[in-house]
């Protein structure tokens, strides 16, 4: 048994085991390790825990590793909801809501949480479907009408996002307020011409004006951008963000929102790295909130920017945040094998953040769950058990690739899109009957559509809603929403959908529809497969299941029994095996080589 005890400075771990040749020769092979001949005992530097880990892990003994530490190492922390609202009058806050409508309790609460901190930043993260959007933006225009400020810019870490934001400014506000895309441009006919380029963007802060010409009216209050936009490079310079650097500072943009800061803003990528910037060169000068429904605090790595940007910590870099919370090991020393001190960041997380779940606060209608099995048709299971057979023979292969749940995908695709595997396989009537999957789904929105009722139908991959837009666009008007698509042409497909009766279906990708929507005109929801992790299933059924929804909303989801698809939703679903096989929400074959096993069916 190797005995690792943590000492007070947490600079090293002594490591105490009975003296065996194979565990002497194992603690040497790491780097930096110590002998203390006079107590007996290894230290290593506490950077090289994950070192000693992984290799124990793939030791040929059966070595028992016992560490003790105050640390917390792997101990999981949730996260609290806010319940302690300060009691102040908001009576000079107005209200803005839709026609016919009004603010919940715990909006009115938000606002008072918001303006008792005045300008100071803080993460909001409401459960999806408590109407952020609403929140920020009634705090936004009281900070203007009380603090004078000038503009509010929402920065999208999802770029559909600010086309929900843009609708969703103009009917709360009843069309008094406007959200201004930047880089929207008016086509001859005086049709909106959405932004393609960066640089048009940047020709609208720097004038200062609409559509980029000084004949126009001013920015309005509310500025619209999607992060990508901050990439925008010119030589070695950055001039969107260097601009927005400007504008802060003199005192132009007061308020910064981040929608979805939990997507597309890793300290690691350019786009999160420009954010940590542009807080670093403006300081306190402008109230930055971060937004998101899914914080993850036994994750270290979403938080750091999100606290960086209320200023709810004072790590310098990232490297040094890692090192604090993240145990590595592996090749290169760079895979994360698990986590500490994750307590400690829970409490710096809730002293900067609200949080209240959608549960506690809505009466909203049930979510009502059904399960639709099918079996694979005799083609689907000759395609099915060849692609297994592939696999199987490549198992150490897959397991070792940077991303193994990928090379399962061809594995599902069989189950509801059988053509991307055998190229040959044609769209015509004969094509029915050889998909099991589709000719369920087509079943059921023959009954969803005979009720009168819309829905909406969401996969993984677009390659699968290609067979199910043929069919049914045969017999219903169907509106789509990929990422594929022009944003244009998407946002006119949604409108269309939200607003005509004769278009009753919807058909989208998780990854483009699933997040930053409203689409209660919808009480069906059919998951032709789903995602690897459970957040992102429950996000893409709360674009339905939210504030204004006034029915019961049906999800129905597809399996294939007796395939990955019934293993998947075994897993992630009814919670079989999850300490076991998920690590961060998600499933991990390189931590758990036996998920590979269970996953092909073996």
């Amino acid at each position: 048994m190797l005995k690792i005890t943590a000492i007070q400075d947490h600079i090293v771990y002594n490591i105490y085991f009975q003296y065996n040749p194979y565990l002497v020769d194992l603690v040497r092979q790491i780097p930096c390790r110590v002998f203390i001949p006079e107590k007996k005992f290894w230290t290593i530097p506490t950077d090289k825990l994950g070192w000693l880990q992984k290799m124990v892990e793939e030791s040929a003994e059966n070595i028992h590793l016992e560490i003790i530490s105050d640390e917390n190492i792997n101990e999981n922390a949730t996260i609290d909801e806010t319940t302690k609202i300060p009691d102040i009058d908001i009576s000079d806050v107005d209200r803005y809501v839709e026609s016919g409508s009004k603010l919940f309790p715990h909006q009115l609460d938000f606002l008072k949480y918001a303006k008792a901190h005045g300008g100071k930043g803080f993460v909001l993260a409401d459960s999806p479907g408590l109407g952020k959007t609403a929140e920020v933006m009634n705090f936004a225009l009281y900070r203007r009408k009380a603090n004078g400020v000038k503009h509010c810019i929402i920065i999208c870490c999802v770029n559909a996002a600010k086309y929900a934001w843009r609708d969703d400014i103009r009917k709360h506000t009843n069309g008094k307020e406007i959200g201004y895309i930047l880089g929207l441009r008016k086509k001859k006919n005086g049709d909106d011409k959405y932004p393609q380029s960066a640089d048009v963007k940047l020709k609208d802060l720097e004038c200062g004006h609409m559509y980029g010409d000084t004949a126009a009216p001013e920015l309005p209050y509310f500025i619209l951008i999607n992060i990508e936009a901050l990439q925008y490079k010119v030589g070695r310079k950055f001039p969107i963000a260097e601009r927005l650097v400007e504008m802060i500072n003199s005192g132009e943009i007061g308020i910064i929102a981040l929608d979805e800061i939990h997507k597309n803003a890793s300290p690691k990528s350019t786009q999160g790295k420009i954010l940590l910037k542009i807080k670093q060169y403006t300081g306190t000068n402008a109230q930055w909130i971060p937004m998101t429904g899914t914080p993850i605090v036994n994750k270290p790595t979403d938080v750091f920017t999100p606290l960086k940007l209320v200023d709810g910590h004072n790590v310098k870099s990232f490297y040094e945040w890692q090192k604090h919370f993240c145990i590595f090991g592996g090749y290169g020393d760079h895979e994360v094998l698990g986590y500490r001190n994750i307590p400690e960041l829970k409490a710096m997380l809730q002293d900067h953040m609200i949080r209240r779940l959608k549960e506690s606060f809505l009466d909203l209608p049930d979510k009502v769950f059904y399960t639709e099995y099918v079996e694979n048709t005799p083609y689907q299971e000759r395609l099915y058990q060849s692609v297994r057979s592939g696999m199987v023979k490549n198992k150490s292969k897959i397991i070792s690739a940077m991303n193994p749940l990928a090379e399962f995908i061809r594995l599902r695709q069989v189950n509801g899109s059988p053509e991307v595997i055998d190229e040959e396989l044609v769209y015509n009537d004969a094509y029915i009957k050889k998909n099991a999957k589709l000719k369920r789904l087509l079943e059921l929105v023959d009954e969803i559509i005979d009720r009168g009722e819309k829905l909406v139908i969401f996969s993984n991959w677009v390659q699968a809603l290609k067979p199910i837009y043929i069919f049914l666009s045969k017999k219903y008007k169907v509106c789509c929403f990929t990422g594929t698509m022009a944003d244009d042409v998407r946002e006119k497909h949604k409108r269309v959908f939200c607003t005509n009766p004769d278009y009753k279906i919807l058909i989208g990708t998780i990854g483009a529809l699933g997040t930053a929507q409203t689409l209660t005109v919808a009480n069906n929801v059919i998951l032709y497969d789903e995602p690897w992790n459970a957040a992102t299933r429950d996000q893409a059924i709360d674009r339905c299941h939210r504030i204004s929804a006034t029915k019961n909303v049906n999800i129905y989801t597809i399996l294939t029994a007796g395939t990955i698809d019934e293993t998947v939703h075994s897993i992630i679903f009814d919670k079989e095996c999850t300490s076991q096989y998920i690590v961060d929400g998600k499933l991990d074959i390189k931590k758990n080589p036996a998920l590979f096993d269970k996953l092909i069916g073996k």
